[in-house]
């Protein structure tokens, strides 16, 4: 071998950096994992066909004998042919299995816009699991707010019904309570007119009548005093409420920001380490393939020039510029 192809090929081999051959172990992984999933739906296919033939009741001893499966992994199997199997396979395509059985977690109309809004292929199970986690966690809460405004909602309904009835009953004692106190002052001019004649007999029956109706009149009044505290005890403790709840809301409000600012910071910073894994992977792809395309024209020349017979070397060299000048044309377009 010449001391001239002993150089290229060093020098290709020098070339070869960590981030490419990282690029090319992604792609590979890639195709993969396509051919995983594929293979795990048709395998859950062919179990949902054998379930449907094995006796009841055999099922779980049929998977051991056979395919030594345990049935929780046979139902993650035909779970994947099920929900993965029909026209949305592509939008799952680049997921790896464990990838594809922690999606199964997710409503199935949750899961496309989800592998796409968190860029799944490109996450870990570990990673996945808590992105689920942390989305089926901001549900919950979410729906403990909606449980709890529902709640406050009913509360305020109960309490605008109650201050409603103790005006009500409050309106009537101040109805009643003015009734009295006109028959009272009714009563007094009786009694005076009663006295200023003489009728003593009559002053004693009106004198009877007044005390029964100042009486009625003082526990009116007390009535109407303890319901004008009812409604006061009533309105401070709603107060208190309303203040409570917006304390509780701005700490929430607290909270919510700090989430986010932690999510945002989370976020930019997994975008960082992906760019930092990948590594532009579209440059270090051409650059993979570039490479790829000068080591083979190399070994292609090498072989050429090892023709013996030199109008076979001449015709092949000559096709071989051929082909370049059209390459060329085609960078030039």
């Amino acid at each position: 071998m010449s001391k001239q192809v002993v150089t290229k090929q060093e020098t290709a081999i020098a070339d070869r950096t960590p981030q490419v051959i990282a690029a090319e172990i992604r792609q590979i992984e890639s195709q993969a994992r396509q051919y995983v999933l594929v293979s795990a739906i048709e395998i859950g296919r062919r179990l949902h066909e054998a379930k449907a033939l094995v006796p009841h009741g055999s099922w779980g001893k049929w998977l051991k004998e056979n395919v030594n499966y345990s049935q929780s992994t046979a139902n993650n199997f035909m779970r994947i042919a099920d929900e993965y199997g029909g026209a949305n396979l592509q939008a799952f395509a680049n997921l790896s299995y464990t990838q594809a059985v922690a999606l199964l977690s997710l409503p199935a109309e949750e899961r496309e816009q989800f592998a796409a809004e968190h860029n799944v292929a490109e996450m870990s199970s570990r990673e996945l699991q808590a992105a689920i986690k942390e989305k089926q966690e901001l549900e919950r809460k979410l729906k403990e707010q909606e449980e709890a405004l529902k709640a406050e909602q009913e509360r305020a309904e109960e309490e605008r019904k109650k201050r409603e009835a103790l005006y009500d009953q409050y309106q009537a004692e101040l109805n009643l309570r003015k009734e009295q106190e006109q028959k009272l002052t009714e009563l007094q001019n009786q009694l005076l007119a009663a006295q200023n004649t003489g009728d003593d007999k009559a002053a004693a029956k009106i004198k009877t009548e007044l005390r029964k109706a100042e009486k009625e009149a003082s526990e009116a009044k007390a009535r109407a005093d303890e319901l004008e505290q009812k409604m006061k005890q009533l309105e401070s403790e709603i107060q208190a409420r309303i203040e409570e709840r917006v304390k509780a809301r701005e700490v929430e409000l607290q909270e919510q920001a700090k989430a986010r600012e932690e999510a945002a910071a989370k976020q930019i910073a997994e975008l960082e380490e992906r760019l930092r894994k990948n590594n532009n992977v579209a440059a270090i792809e051409v650059k993979v393939k570039f490479e790829t395309l000068v080591n083979s024209f190399q070994a292609l020349i090498t072989a050429v020039n090892n023709l013996e017979n030199e109008e076979q070397k001449s015709a092949v060299k000559g096709r071989i510029a051929s082909i370049c000048d059209e390459m060329k044309a085609m960078l030039t377009n």
